[in-house]
């Protein structure tokens, strides 16, 4: 039973979807292996000539009922089929699957193939395991607009995810807003300002589309004076002596710990090494253990993350200064109802 035929115009709309999803791929900076291994495929078979070959299993004196012919054709293939999902399409481009074939058509519309698999070829180094990250999906973040607009959710200017508008009272206000207020929610901001254990700082106020409020206070109120913190941490001979000290401790109470019986450690806490800790920092610089620390280290550690906070408080500054009046997800979709 013949397979079943195709349009050259259907054709031409498959390798046009192909190349979306490809594109989308190059843009978002990101390429798994198994979409790597797809437009591998995709682009070997659809560049594939179309070339006569001897049969190497051919038998002049086959007596069987299937066709044994001395030679047989290979063909171009729109090639999207992978295993592991059972998805995609084989499609060996020839007259019988496709009657009105045109290949150099195909090739004239589009003439980057060579091209864009010379470039899917120079990413082999940055492949990466695993399934592609959720918020790196296409189309990720027109469902996550839709879900937030089902669920009347607004962007908190601190996290920047969607959270639910509420209204709050009593001692729930912030800067006497009550109506259309950002839901209390947990968060950690990289490594400044409240933990999850407590509440981010954006709840409560207006969403970041209303207003940009929420930066300016951040900003203010707790970027700001952990810069202030940390400028006055800088490490010296003072603090290098303080931690050395602290690590000579540490391995005379940890040496304790493991001479201590099995059931006697159940009942003991395991000494912690020591970190070097800045203003805002949840984790420091662990300690080595095995090697001296160094001065120059303790530098570099605080250089380094006192420049964090001051990149951190530019990139806010700047979305400050580029705000604007935006609507909400639900206002959004009402728009392009």
């Amino acid at each position: 039973m013949r397979d079943k035929t195709y349009k050259q115009e259907e054709i031409l709309e498959f390798i046009k979807e192909a190349l979306e999803e490809f594109n989308f791929i190059i843009e978002s900076k990101y390429i798994t292996k198994s979409e790597f291994t797809k437009f591998n495929k995709f682009f070997k078979n659809i560049l594939r000539l179309s070339k006569k070959k001897k049969n190497p299993y051919f038998y002049p004196n086959y007596q069987g009922n299937t066709s044994n012919d001395e030679f047989y054709w290979t063909y171009p293939t729109f090639h999207t089929y992978e295993d592991s999902k059972c998805i995609g399409k084989i499609i060996t481009l020839n007259i019988e699957n496709v009657p009105n074939l045109d290949l150099k058509a195909i090739y004239r519309q589009f003439p980057l193939l060579i091209e864009n698999h010379e470039l899917l070829i120079s990413l082999k180094p940055f492949i990466k395991l695993g399934k592609r990250p959720k918020d790196l999906e296409k189309d990720y973040e027109a469902e996550r607009l839709k879900k937030a607009s089902l669920e009347n959710k607004a962007t908190c200017g601190i996290c920047s995810d969607y959270w639910e508008l509420v209204d709050m009272g009593g001692e729930g206000q912030k800067f006497g807003l009550s109506k259309n207020v950002i839901a209390d929610h947990g968060f950690t901001i990289s490594r400044f300002g409240s933990g999850r254990n407590g509440v981010c700082f954006g709840a409560r106020f207006e969403s970041w589309e209303k207003s940009p409020k929420v930066k300016i206070e951040y900003v203010e109120q707790i970027l700001k004076p952990i810069l202030e913190e940390v400028k006055k941490e800088e490490p010296s001979e003072g603090t290098l002596l303080a931690l050395t000290k602290s690590i000579e401790r540490f391995k005379i109470a940890l040496d304790k710990y493991y001479k201590l019986s099995f059931n006697e450690r159940r009942d003991v806490e395991q000494p912690n090494r020591p970190e070097f800790m800045l203003s805002g920092q949840k984790v420091g610089l662990l300690l080595s253990t095995t090697r001296p620390t160094t001065l120059n280290e303790l530098v570099e550690y605080w250089n380094n993350y006192k420049a964090s906070i001051e990149n951190e408080i530019v990139k806010f500054q700047t979305s400050i200064k580029n705000w604007t009046l935006q609507p909400t997800p639900r206002e959004r979709v009402k728009q392009q109802q």
